[in-house]
């Protein structure tokens, strides 16, 4: 039993199980990445979230009981495969829903293509392929038979990507394990998440009567690669369109009552904006150099060029940094007209050590300086777990151990499960990889919440690897 819990003298014989389940690990993921499971949220945020994430929910569990395992559904909020009876709980959470599909996608969104080495879906990547690892952990253990000296959970949200109320029901209706660990990161651990401050700025007074409509809506943390605006006809419109050449990245079309310009960015996550080119940015700015609009528009418009480029706040007053996360990031991703005002949406990643900072009243002062009101939607303070844990300090070491690497726990931008649970880390499946084979995927697709959506599959066998290499030797420390 002692060699069966060492995850060094066991290596080879894990590697071997999991290249004989790599098949079935394909196909189940198949099963769940056919479902378009993105969350709906009802007025009162309580589950369900929709029918299409109790589908995949249910999905999830039937395989996990066509395994032989005992499973438990929260309400269709929240599911549980379980393995084991031992003094402590240790919960592996993932989530079974997925950001809105998007445009130009090449490959079938929700039926799993394998190519090159890779699969491509949506969710393929965050965060069902997490689901599949945390459900063969679990496998490899009972398939084993292994008597563990604690008890571990597959957990399987169903609102991670639209304000985590799943979470914030089962917290309120349910007990949480021991320990918790969320595969929605980068390996080895992740021991910080910055915090989480987003907005709604509404400008305070309508436009001038050029900027007829504004609309950017590629999902609040998706750095949008389409923004669309329609301005009145006018003698400047007619001068722009006069000269105007069909660039790849902007469109126009005559209407009856303009012209509607369309901005093509490259989509990446908005807490991590540099991989990505804003469309709304280029449209804002394409539209003031163009003289497209009037200059109380410009103003308007300038406000997002600025926070966009900036990237930390700083036209908000709300810029800061410190040395563990680094500086404060700032995106605005959304944006629409109503009653003549425009209005648009951002989110924030705060450090996590600037709890302190008002960054409310803060940024509520100086959108009213800048002519716009704002709304917070979202406020989240910063988390933060000791590196030096014994179990975050096995998983860190079982992944440089298994990589030959030396990598140290971090901090991140994005947020997971991880913010809201108690005793929890985020851990993996993230890791450094040789690139996709040249011509697999445009530029801006094939990674999370881009198009073509996609994970290779020596990821997900190396992360597999470490969560039962891990998973073993947290088995023999107190928890």
């Amino acid at each position: 039993m002692e060699q069966e819990r060492n995850p060094i003298r066991n290596r080879e014989e894990v590697e071997t199980w999991i290249e004989e389940k790599l098949p079935d690990m394909i196909r189940d993921l198949r099963r769940i990445c056919r479902i378009p499971s993105v969350a709906v949220i009802p007025e009162d945020k309580k589950p369900p979230f929709g029918d299409a994430c109790v589908q995949v929910l249910n999905e999830m569990l039937q395989i996990g009981q066509e395994y032989g395992f005992e499973t438990d559904n929260y309400d269709q909020c929240v599911g549980r495969i379980r393995y084991g009876s031992g003094s402590g709980s240790v919960g592996i959470w993932s989530h079974l829903d997925v950001v809105p599909t998007g445009e130009n996608w090449v490959y079938p969104p929700y039926e799993l293509t394998e190519k090159d080495g890779y699969v491509i879906a949506r969710g393929s990547n965050d965060n069902k392929s997490s689901a599949i690892v945390a459900l063969y952990t679990l496998l490899y253990l009972k398939e084993h038979g292994i008597t563990t000296n604690h008890s571990y959970s597959a957990y399987f949200g169903t609102c991670e990507e639209a304000g985590m109320y799943d979470l914030d029901y089962f917290i309120e209706n349910y007990s949480c394990p021991d320990l918790s660990m969320v595969p929605d990161s980068g390996f080895p651990v992740c021991c910080g998440e910055r915090g989480a401050f987003n907005g709604e700025l509404t400008a305070s007074q309508e436009t001038e009567g050029r900027l007829l409509e504004l609309n950017c809506d590629c999902g609040l943390y998706t750095v949008p690669d389409k923004a669309v605006a329609v301005v009145a006809d006018s003698p400047q419109v007619q001068k722009f369109l006069s000269k105007w050449n069909a660039a790849s990245d902007v469109t126009a079309e005559c209407l009856e009552q303009g012209v509607r310009i369309t901005c093509r960015g490259v989509s990446t996550h908005a807490a991590a904006p540099k991989g990505g080119v804003n469309a709304l940015t280029v449209l804002a700015g394409f539209l003031c150099e163009q003289d497209l609009v009037t200059e109380q528009e410009k103003t308007l418009l300038g406000l997002v060029i600025q926070l966009n480029e900036e990237g930390n706040g700083a036209s908000l007053g709300i810029a800061c940094e410190d040395e563990l996360s680094g500086p404060l990031v700032l995106t605005v991703t959304t944006a629409w007209m109503k009653d003549g005002c425009p209005g648009f949406g951002f989110i924030s990643k705060t450090p996590v050590t600037c709890n302190h900072i008002p960054f409310a009243e803060t940024a509520k002062r100086a959108a009213e300086s800048r002519g716009f009101t704002l709304q917070v939607t979202r406020d989240s303070k910063a988390n933060f777990f000791d590196p030096n844990h014994p179990a975050a300090q096995a998983m860190t070491d079982t992944y440089n151990e298994i990589t030959g690497l030396s990598e140290k726990p971090f901090v991140m931008s994005g947020g997971t499960y991880a913010r809201k649970l108690p005793r929890s880390f985020a851990c993996g499946t993230g890791m450094p990889l040789p690139k996709p084979p040249q011509g697999l995927f445009l530029p801006g697709h094939g990674d999370y919440h881009q198009p073509d959506e996609s994970i290779a599959v020596e990821r997900i066998k190396r992360a597999l690897l470490v969560y039962i290499c891990g998973i073993l030797r947290i088995d023999q420390l107190e928890i």
